[in-house]
């Protein structure tokens, strides 16, 4: 089934294709990392609770797991370039109606559009990448996912910058739509191959996959690690600003350190991940990181750049581990991707909302520990998938 695998598809892919892949990547966190920074801003100005504002997100963002779900299929009828646009458009849209939205029923609605295209070029991305790089799958992997890294760090400091100006995020929000349309129009010009097993899992049943212990496992073990990421962009300011009486700018520093090492992690941790292998590495980095988030939080004021440093080794957790799901399942890889991020969309949006309310009943210094928490949940779901999977996690 891998025969000329590499050499097929990479004669089937264009530089455009590849420059827009990465570049969605990019700009994803100028959407997403950038809520955290403005989550007192929507208080004040819609009325509304930390519990709402994660209500609001877990809403929005369960709509995406009906993308997540039928991804594979989804893709199947779509093709990969097909998906990647229809992404853009869904996140365009959605970006638009919260820029101009003037009710919180509105800017929650949009919401929807921003989470669903956000999925489906999760799904799309994390299959077609591995396929396109074969033979160095992990490294391209983790430098894919350093572009969120790399748009993250820009996107807090930029932010951050902006805001110091006296510039709104309607306006902020505005120039990042702006973006979004010159990659949909970029995307016309894309040549994006395909896999050619996609259509054939439309005939799969699912029912194997979504039981599979390795599936739930994978799902469970990234989306406790995805929210101890989104867990500092979204909620580090908030907590700043209440503990410290941090004003949004200053937060937005301490996390785009977060992701300028971060950044730094996944450009270069492909290479130490070949070299020790996927489990060691996504384990060792999981402790390092949770020693390092519960010290910075435990020792006060001074020692939050301790938090920031632990971006550095968060950096490899996500791409290292997500670009073996297709190793484990390679005869149904974007059917088991669907599931697999489909898990980490209900953990994430779960766990956020459980910070939300647990934020608004026992105060922001006390719920930030649920961050550390997840990564121990995390820690313990890698070890299960270790012990099954010795040989490909090497």
């Amino acid at each position: 089934m891998e025969y000329g695998r590499e050499n097929i598809m990479n004669k089937k892919h264009n530089g455009i294709g590849v420059f827009l892949i990465f570049a969605i990547m990019l700009l994803a966190p100028f959407i997403e990392n950038t809520r955290g920074i403005f989550i007192p801003m929507f208080k004040d100005e819609f009325g509304v609770s930390n519990t709402l504002i994660s209500t609001a997100i877990t809403v929005g963002a369960a709509s995406s797991l009906f993308v997540s779900l039928f991804g594979g299929p989804i893709i199947g009828k779509l093709g990969q370039k097909g998906s990647f646009t229809v992404s853009l458009a869904f996140v365009l849209a959605g970006i638009l109606l919260q820029t101009w939205s003037r009710s919180f029923f509105l800017f929650a609605l949009g919401l929807v559009p921003i989470s669903m295209g956000i999925a489906l070029y999760n799904v799309s991305a994390n299959t077609i990448i591995p396929f396109m790089f074969f033979s160095i799958q992990t490294v391209i992997m983790n430098i894919l996912h350093a572009m969120y890294g790399v748009g993250s760090t820009i996107a807090q400091n930029l932010t951050g910058t902006l805001l110091s100006m006296g510039i709104g995020w309607r306006t902020i929000y505005l120039g990042v739509s702006a973006a979004y349309f010159l990659l949909a129009f970029l995307s016309r010009f894309a040549v994006i191959p395909e896999i050619p097993r996609a259509k054939e899992e439309m005939q799969v049943s699912g029912r194997r996959l979504m039981r599979d212990p390795l599936v739930i496992a994978f799902g469970l073990a990234l989306g406790f690690y995805a929210f101890s990421e989104f867990g500092v962009s979204l909620w580090l300011t908030n907590y700043l600003k209440a503990i410290y009486r941090y004003p949004e700018s200053t937060g937005a520093r301490y996390v785009g350190f977060f992701f300028l090492l971060f950044s730094a992690g996944r450009l270069l941790g492909g290479f130490v991940v070949q070299r020790i292998g996927t489990f060691k590495a996504v384990a060792g980095t999981l402790i390092i990181s949770l020693a390092l988030m519960l010290s910075g939080l435990l020792l006060g004021e001074r020692f939050l750049i301790v938090v920031s440093i632990a971006g550095l080794f968060y950096s490899i957790v996500y791409p290292s581990l997500i670009s073996k799901v297709g190793a484990v399942f390679p005869d149904s890889t974007a059917h088991a991707m669907g599931y697999v991020i489909t898990i980490i969309n209900i953990v994430l949006n779960g766990m956020n909302q459980v910070m939300g309310m647990l934020t608004d009943a026992i105060g922001p210094g006390l719920s930030i520990f649920l961050i550390p928490a997840c990564l121990v949940a995390a820690l313990a779901a890698t070890a299960f998938i270790g012990s099954r999977t010795k040989v490909i996690l090497k």
